[in-house]
């Protein structure tokens, strides 16, 4: 180990150590042969394993960046690679008089103005990466350095004070040409998770999650929790206050469908700049003349401002009822619920329309995760929070991936445990008051899915065996509360009955053993057959639903008979 005052190779004198690792020091030099340039030493043990040759790899590739980087503004230059010492390797390089990003964004976020510049740098930088063929796949706070512009720069917020950008840290590189992932969890892309192939997409997703960072002075949900996915949806979420041009690019770039994001960092530059240009120097103009106005006639303009408001939040309630495409009509909802996040009506109005071809997909998953995120403070203190969240329960228990062709019984179950908490949510007095039906079925629905959670998570039988009683009474309520309350169409009719008659062919055996007789349960599958053979199916989702049914019912009749 080197220590202060110490020359390596005749040139490099120790001044102190700037960081330590797991297998390496770092330690800040003084070049005897550049008038005392200060150097930054890397001390790297030759015996832990891949650990040298990777730095090895790391700052060759480094030192290629820097030839190829005409202004040398992305990287620090690497001087010199030390490897005549048979227990250590030493890089030396540019010292950088700063400090990380993540260190700075401790002390909060930063304005809008310089997240809009350093985005843009870190652009310009991906976009270098990736003209040389290559995937970096771990941008984040961490690996970038912000150069010293001042004195007290360290404690300072004042954006004129922060300097330009410096990239450190590639090891992601190197680990993807030898085929290995390596990602941090709270930047990361799902096809990162899920160890799928990567391209520029990739880190244009990490870029999205670092403007979030800087933008929020919030360090994203990890991509996984439990070893399950996470969506962008609950990852990302904005305050009211954040600038919305900065918001919409940070939601593009995090897109979970490949897609859908940003197709190069070229494209995602132009955009940023628009956002200047155009977006933020109308706003602030807006605001300016807003605010003088409001000093010259702030009582005669409030009145107007409410009148305008309330006639501008008509015209986009109009927009919305009037829009004849989905796509129309799903961007005009959103429109009127940024502009008052508590408006239940549109959110019922959206849900409606994700229901008319009996699908709730991933990117309309996304958007409703999404709107409810943002505006939860507001919608949560309207009087119809609670008919959104029952409807929203309903769409994932009965329309979450509803028909897609590759879908699994797992995918069915994980829309039941996501309607447990929408329908808990719909659980209060008041909405028991204003429809006692909608919130005994809720309440039922809350049990079996409940149950479904429980027998994920058991360990044994027993669990599964306890719960059974409460179960089969569960199914017996929700099989009456359906068509008592009308609870919907024939195709939620067909698919409770679908569920109930599922439900019965894998506890067959449990309810027995908890006091409920074979006999009980014929009567029970007899009467869910009887109803769903007076359903006229027209959809061919329903017709599909009522066959499953009629078919099913002979086996588990065999069954029962087999096991009396």
């Amino acid at each position: 180990m080197l220590k202060e005052g110490d020359i390596l190779e005749d040139r490099y004198k120790i001044t102190d150590v700037i960081g330590k690792g797991g297998t390496s020091i770092v330690y800040r030099a003084a070049d005897l042969r550049a008038s005392g340039a200060l150097r930054a030493v890397k001390a790297i043990r030759k015996n832990s394993g891949m650990d040298a040759f990777n730095a090895m790899q790391e700052a060759e590739l480094i030192k290629e960046f820097y030839q190829k980087d005409a202004k040398n503004s992305f990287f620090p230059n690497i001087n010199e690679i030390i490897d005549n010492d048979p227990e250590m390797l030493y890089i030396v390089q540019d010292y950088i008089n700063g400090c990380s990003m993540d260190k700075l964004l401790a002390d909060g976020p930063f304005d809008y103005k310089t997240v809009l510049r350093y985005a843009r740098e870190i652009c310009n930088f991906m976009s270098f990466i990736h003209k040389c063929k290559l995937i970096h796949s771990d941008m984040k706070p961490d690996n970038i350095m912000v150069v010293k512009n001042g004195d007290d720069f360290e404690n300072t917020k004042n954006p004129d004070r922060f300097g330009k950008l410096k990239f450190i840290d590639f090891g992601s590189v190197i680990q993807l040409q030898n085929d290995a992932f390596a990602y941090t969890p709270a930047y990361a892309a799902p096809e990162q998770f899920n160890e799928q192939k990567l391209d520029e997409r990739t880190d244009i997703f990490n870029m999205g999650a670092t403007f979030y960072h800087m933008l929020t002075g919030k360090k994203p949900m990890n991509v996984s929790v439990n070893g399950k996915y996470v969506p962008s949806a609950e990852r990302f979420v904005f305050d009211k206050k954040i600038n919305a041009g900065l918001a919409r690019i940070i939601r593009k770039c995090v897109n979970d469908d490949m897609d859908k994001r940003y197709s190069s960092c070229e494209e995602l530059l132009d955009d940023l700049n628009m956002t200047e240009n155009h977006t933020y120097v109308r706003l602030t103009g807006i605001i300016a003349g807003i605010s003088a106005v409001l000093l010259a006639f702030s009582a005669f303009s409030g009145h107007m401002a409410k009148k305008n408001m309330k006639e501008y939040f008509n015209k986009l309630v109009e927009k919305a009822k009037n829009a004849s495409t989905y796509e129309e009509k799903s961007a005009a909802l959103e429109d009127v619920i940024d502009f008052d996040g508590s408006y239940a009506d549109a959110y019922l109005d959206l849900i409606e329309l994700y229901k008319n071809d009996m699908v709730f997909d991933a990117a309309e998953t996304e958007q409703l995760l999404r709107l409810m995120n943002e505006n939860v403070n507001e919608i949560k203190t309207s009087p119809g929070y609670e008919e959104v969240s029952y409807e929203t329960g309903i769409l994932y228990w009965y329309y979450y991936f509803y028909g897609n062709d590759t879908e699994s019984r797992n995918g069915s179950t994980t829309g039941k445990i996501a309607s447990v908490k929408w329908f808990g949510e719909a659980q209060t007095e008041n909405f028991r008051q204003q429809n006692s039906d909608k919130y005994d079925i809720a309440s039922v629905y809350c049990t079996i899915g409940d149950f479904y959670i429980q027998t994920q998570k058991k360990e044994n039988e027993l669990l599964k065996k306890n719960y059974s009683a409460d179960l089969w009474e569960s199914m017996n309520s929700l099989c009456d509360l359906v068509e008592e309350a009308n609870a919907g169409s024939d195709i939620i009719l067909l698919e409770t009955y679908k569920t109930l008659v599922s439900l019965e062919n894998t506890n067959m055996n449990d309810f027995a053993q908890s006091g409920i007789s074979f006999d009980e349960q014929r009567r029970f599958i007899d009467d869910i057959k009887n109803k769903a053979e007076k359903i006229n199916a027209a959809e061919n989702s329903a017709v599909e639903a009522k066959e499953y049914i009629l078919r099913n019912y002979d086996m588990l009749i065999q069954s029962i008979e087999g096991s009396q």
